[in-house]
């Protein structure tokens, strides 16, 4: 079974990043639109995502056919149509996807429930990691080749993890614990809690604008849809090898994880907005795909492992994704992209100094 996942989630996320820089790269290269519109593109698809896990959170389906087996093969559909139609009509296709993906992966992430195994949640992590750092890549070259072949790419993807699922359909089998078993088992205090939740969202908050934003940024200083994806790929593997130093850890709970986090967010935002260097880009893209994953390492993990819902825990990255771009979108159409990028950063800091406030009066005394 957890082949089949693994696979499956490897595909899901090639396609996701795929067709998102596709787009954000189409938008503003040949549709020529504002970066207001490019981070509503963003907003759009990851906010109907937030509402229905948030629902899903209350109102769990536990339906024998396994409906995310089908979301794929409405993916296929949306992206293959996606370049011919008007902007209005892009819109709505994302405004479905959101809702379509909204079933898939905390239903995969649920696999794991029974599993109680560090290893394979950190293999889990690893495949669909795996998948958007080469999407990120395929992304830009295809790109650049021809912008709608890119879009029938990722179609094509999205349709080989339906027949996939589809195969494997009668192995799939996930699990919901009941309020008796979560109230058993939770052993983490609240703050705890809400600290990890806040934490990964600000991390999703501040890859989205970049996700979103950088390719109308990155067109403007010069570079091209190439380097453009490749910096994005940066930030994804190093993403990608902190979740292989973490693959098999448990949370990990310092005071200090979340000030220092926010401050490597606060850098990475200043070093992509304002650096005109290519080297001085990929600085902070590293940096963010570092800090970024401890967050999303601790609160994956927490959901699973405490058998907290993971729709919550998607619900929550994908409110950091559609504001992120949103926020980066308005800064930038009021502004510019280099002055939202250092706005949102200093913010982002500030709240973390705010929420660590104790641990560095406690720190300062000593």
């Amino acid at each position: 079974m957890f082949t089949a996942i693994y696979l499956a989630s490897f595909l899901m996320g090639w396609m996701e990043v795929h067709v998102s820089i596709s787009l954000s790269l189409f938008l503003a290269q040949v549709k020529q639109s504002s970066p207001f519109i490019i981070g509503l593109a963003g907003f759009i698809g990851n906010s109907t995502y937030t509402l229905t896990t948030f629902i899903l959170v209350r109102y769990s389906f536990k339906q024998k056919i396994l409906f995310f087996v089908l979301v794929p093969a409405a993916l296929a559909i949306f992206y293959l149509l996606m370049p011919f139609s008007p902007i209005p009509v892009i819109f709505s296709f994302l405004l479905f996807g959101g809702i379509f993906l909204a079933f898939f992966w905390p239903s995969v992430q649920m696999c794991f429930a029974r599993s109680d195994d560090e290893l394979k949640i950190g293999v889990f992590t690893l495949s669909w990691s795996a998948g958007v750092i080469l999407g990120a890549f395929s992304a830009g070259f295809i790109f650049a080749f021809n912008p709608i072949v890119s879009f029938f790419i990722a179609s094509f993807i999205a349709l080989l993890s339906f027949l996939l699922l589809l195969f494997h359909r009668n192995k799939l089998t996930f699990v919901r614990a009941s309020t008796e078993i979560v109230e058993e088992k939770l052993t983490l205090n609240r703050e705890t809690v809400f600290e990890i939740r806040l934490l990964n969202f600000l991390h999703f908050f501040t890859s989205s604008s970049i996700f979103f934003l950088y390719p109308k940024l990155g067109l403007i200083r010069g570079f091209s849809p190439q380097f453009i994806a490749s910096i994005i790929g940066i930030m994804l593997i190093s993403r990608f090898l902190t979740f292989f130093i973490l693959m098999d850890k448990p949370i990990i709970l310092h005071p200090a994880v979340f000030i220092i986090s926010c401050l490597f967010f606060f850098i990475s935002c200043c070093l992509v907005g304002l650096g005109i260097s290519p080297y001085v880009v990929v600085a902070g893209v590293v940096i963010l795909g570092f800090a970024g994953a401890f967050s999303y390492h601790n609160s994956l993990l927490m959901h699973i492992k405490y058998h907290l819902k993971t729709e919550t825990h998607e619900s929550i990255l994908s409110a950091g994704m559609f504001s992120g771009a949103l926020t980066a979108g308005i800064l930038g159409q009021i502004f510019n992209l280099p002055v939202a990028y250092v706005v949102i950063g200093t913010g982002i800091f500030l709240v973390g100094l705010w929420h660590s406030r104790s641990y560095l009066s406690n720190a300062i005394k000593r």
